[in-house]
């Protein structure tokens, strides 16, 4: 089990956490911030539809071919290493994109964002975070606590940057200056991350192995797989139900576009709360017990929206029952890369196994909107997104097996130590 021993919060310590939670928001903003500023985008490119969803689907298609690889190299080289460069690169490739070049140089930039926001950082970044949790005394309150701050540095900087960009004379203007808060803020996380953070912190997570003896001994651990799968029903709910809430909300309680986008708004401002609760009792009761009650959760709420009647006088309790969904989505997340430390994978190990929980448990994102779409274009919008929660629920079902699955580990490991000791 983890050791509980604390070292204390040291004001090095505090500074790498907000380094961590400000980096792991920033990082992706320049990318998805298309949510908010979305007919700036393709106004200030000029270029069409189609043609900005290719520049995002490279950027995709770049993250899915990277993760593993990236899991691989963070059991390489330290995170500090890893991070800087990260933060610096993207935010060196953020001044580029503020240019607004051509549609070609677009789609490269927006694929080297890709290699820079997956491959050299979201392995680094889960190490990290565990290693901090180590140094600090848990590591699901870490993760859990890393999520909590990245909803919070969210909800501020996008606050921030939404004012800003109704400040400009123009969308063009208005776009340009948001992407520089965002530069601004990466050039900033990258030199802290060089300063704040120690490579000797990290020196037994560094691994001497070859990379094919690393892949293969991550390949050959069983509960590595099992996580995979845990952390993929779970993602596939969380996911899936908050990009489509607002489209709920619209088509079977009649919300107006507007109030629709205010309850995705009300769910970002509540997360943080199952972020840090979630942490809390990952360290109490265990990773894979609090992300099986966190998709109980979100089952129950999502059936509970199915059986409401599909009517405008059901809007609010809609809102909050999606409310708690969100509470339960976010202590879920927190915990996705938890288990690493109940199934005992050591720190030299971390980065590989996160690469193929990430590859797999993300690949959801692949088939499932298709499947999404494809009902919403041949039936009824209320009867297709029935049928789509069904789908998630089951989803959630096989996280809940599989976690299970760990839970019994645990005890057993557990007892096997009890009758050695």
């Amino acid at each position: 089990m983890e050791n509980k021993k604390k070292k204390g919060l040291s004001l090095k310590a505090i500074l790498q956490f907000v380094i961590l939670c400000a980096g792991a928001t920033s990082i992706y903003r320049p990318v998805y911030s298309r949510s908010s500023f979305y007919d700036a985008f393709i106004e200030s490119f000029q270029v069409s539809n189609t043609q900005f969803a290719t520049m995002f689907s490279t950027y995709t298609l770049f993250t899915l071919l990277t993760y593993f690889l990236g899991g691989v190299v963070a059991d390489k080289i330290p995170p500090r290493k890893l991070l800087a460069f990260s933060f610096l690169s993207t935010g060196a490739l953020t001044f580029w994109q503020l240019q607004f070049p051509s549609y070609g140089v677009a789609v490269f930039i927006y694929g080297a964002m890709g290699v820079t926001t997956t491959l050299t950082f979201w392995a680094a970044l889960i190490k990290a975070t565990r290693q901090f949790g180590q140094m600090v005394g848990g590591e699901s309150k870490a993760l859990g606590s890393l999520e909590g701050g990245r909803a919070i540095t969210n909800m501020l900087l996008s606050t921030f940057c939404v004012w800003l960009f109704a400040q400009a004379v123009s969308s063009m203007a208005g776009l340009r200056s948001v992407l520089i808060i965002y530069g601004i803020a990466l050039v900033a996380c990258g030199l802290g991350t060089w300063f704040v953070f120690d490579d000797d912190l990290s020196e037994e997570a560094v691994s001497k192995d070859s990379l094919p003896k690393l892949i293969l001994e991550c390949m050959k651990n069983k509960y590595v797989w099992i996580c995979c799968f845990v952390v993929m029903g779970a993602y596939a709910m969380t996911s899936m139900l908050e990009g489509y809430v607002s489209s709920i909300a619209n088509a079977c309680f009649s919300l107006s576009a507007v109030a629709a986008a205010t309850v995705t708004v009300i769910g970002m401002y509540i997360q943080p709360v199952g972020s840090f609760g979630g942490g809390w009792l990952g360290d109490k009761i265990g990773a894979s017990k609090t992300i099986i009650l966190s998709v109980a959760g979100m089952i129950v709420a999502s059936f509970i929206i199915t059986v409401l009647p599909a009517n405008a006088a059901m809007a609010v309790p809609f809102v909050i029952i999606y409310s708690f969904f969100a509470i339960f989505m976010s202590c879920a997340r927190g915990q996705f890369y938890a288990p690493l430390r109940e199934i005992g994978i050591p720190m030299y190990l971390s980065g590989t196994a996160t690469g193929l929980i990430a590859t797999i448990g993300y690949s959801s994102d692949l088939f499932l909107p298709l499947i999404t779409g494809r009902l919403l274009d041949t039936m009824d919008a209320i009867v297709a997104y029935k049928i789509v929660i069904y789908i998630l629920i089951g989803f959630g079902i096989f996280s809940i097996v599989m976690a299970s699955l760990i839970v019994s580990y645990v005890k057993k490991s557990e007892k096997a130590k009890e009758g050695t000791e």
